[in-house]
């Protein structure tokens, strides 16, 4: 059986692209080298990059993991959280979430820095963000050394960066602010479908005195619920009969409750999904003016109810400012993200990340 004519075709020209792709790397230095070269300066940069500790790219601008890492800590600080306890792939992914925010800021820098004069930003706006940023620390050194540790050359750069982002903020509203705009007309429909669940619902005002049921070193939990219903009785006695005798008075000297205490035991006006339903259960269904010792899981209570006021449904004019910075809040944060994406993708050209870093150790 010979061979076929197709098979001498396909050897053919397999032979001659091999033959060509041989001369372009070693003699013509054409399209296939250019492409073998620029692969291998590539690979060579990201080598760099990662000694350096570049996590990523924009407009060939560097990204420090210290960068990323220090966003990290903000996002954290502003749920009250730290880096403490935090496994190696919620680490990953909350610096994939940080690193995508610097990338979209140097994007939104370079969009900016070409129309700056349209949105100027003032110094006492800058001044009233160092402030806010300053709160994050325990004291000016604490934020000094902070800076130091994530390359920030002083204050002077912390106030470049914060005035940035200010401009940077401008920017994005002036180019989503008429896809935010809500008429009357929407605010009203609004009011008609979610009134019933915007209405504000019954609640008490209440004051109490608290013992906590933990016993102390040494005492049973008999005796800690005989000495607490002993003392709340002495209180509620005291006000029945001592005319010297004040909610102010007890609370401060017998309260467990360190926010209330100093504060004649006032709670202010409470509703029946805010607060354990065992204390509010017992407050709801108290007469007024009227003190009662009540037990809940976590302790004894002398609780008085000084005012009620039954649900209402608010007017829609009352209502009607709610509304529109509700709509608008909703409508700012989807319109923010669709335009971030959108950025992205028509420079998706100049977003270059360095994943093989993502993963390593904290930086300090």
């Amino acid at each position: 059986m010979g061979i076929s004519k197709k098979f001498v075709w396909r050897l053919g020209l397999w032979s001659a692209l091999m033959l060509y792709i041989f001369l372009d790397l070693l003699f013509f230095k054409g399209p296939v080298h250019d492409m073998a070269e620029k692969l291998r300066n590539n690979e060579v940069a990201l080598k760099a990059d990662t000694e350096r500790g570049v996590v990523a790219r924009v407009f060939n601008r560097p990204i420090y993991l210290s960068q990323v890492d220090f966003a990290v800590d903000q996002a954290l600080w502003s749920r009250g959280k730290s880096r403490e306890g935090i496994q190696d792939e919620r680490r990953t992914y909350l610096r994939a979430l940080a690193l995508r925010d610097i990338q979209d800021q140097y994007v939104l820098r370079e969009k900016v820095r070409l129309n700056a004069d349209d949105y100027p930003v003032s110094e006492q706006e800058i001044d009233a963000a160092v402030e806010r940023f300053a709160s994050r620390f325990t004291s000016t050194q604490d934020m000094s050394k902070k800076l130091k540790a994530y390359g920030f050359k002083g204050e002077k750069e912390l106030r470049f960066r914060l005035a940035a982002k200010l401009q940077q903020d401008k920017y994005i509203l002036s180019k989503i602010q008429p896809g935010i705009a809500v008429s009357d007309e929407e605010a009203e429909q609004w009011y008609a479908d979610y009134k019933e669940e915007a209405a504000t619902p019954e609640r008490v005002k209440v004051q109490h005195i608290f013992i906590a049921k933990i016993p102390a070193p040494g005492q049973t939990e008999a005796a800690k619920e005989e000495y607490a219903k002993s003392k709340l009785e002495h209180c509620l006695e005291s006000l029945q009969t001592d005319g010297d005798a004040t909610w102010a008075s007890l609370a401060a000297e017998y309260s467990a409750d360190e926010r209330s205490k100093n504060n004649e035991g006032h709670l202010g006006w409470i509703r029946k999904d805010r607060i354990a339903t065992d204390f509010t259960e017992a407050c709801f269904s108290s007469e007024l003016n009227t003190p009662k010792i009540i037990e809940t899981k976590l302790g004894w209570h002398l609780i008085n109810v000084l005012e009620k006021k039954s649900a209402t449904i608010r007017s829609y004019e009352e209502m009607k400012p709610e509304i529109i910075v509700a709509i608008e809040t909703i409508r700012r944060n989807e319109t923010v993200e669709t335009y971030r994406i959108n950025l992205r993708k028509q420079h998706g050209d100049v977003i270059k990340t360095n994943w093989t870093i993502m993963a390593s150790d904290w930086t300090n």
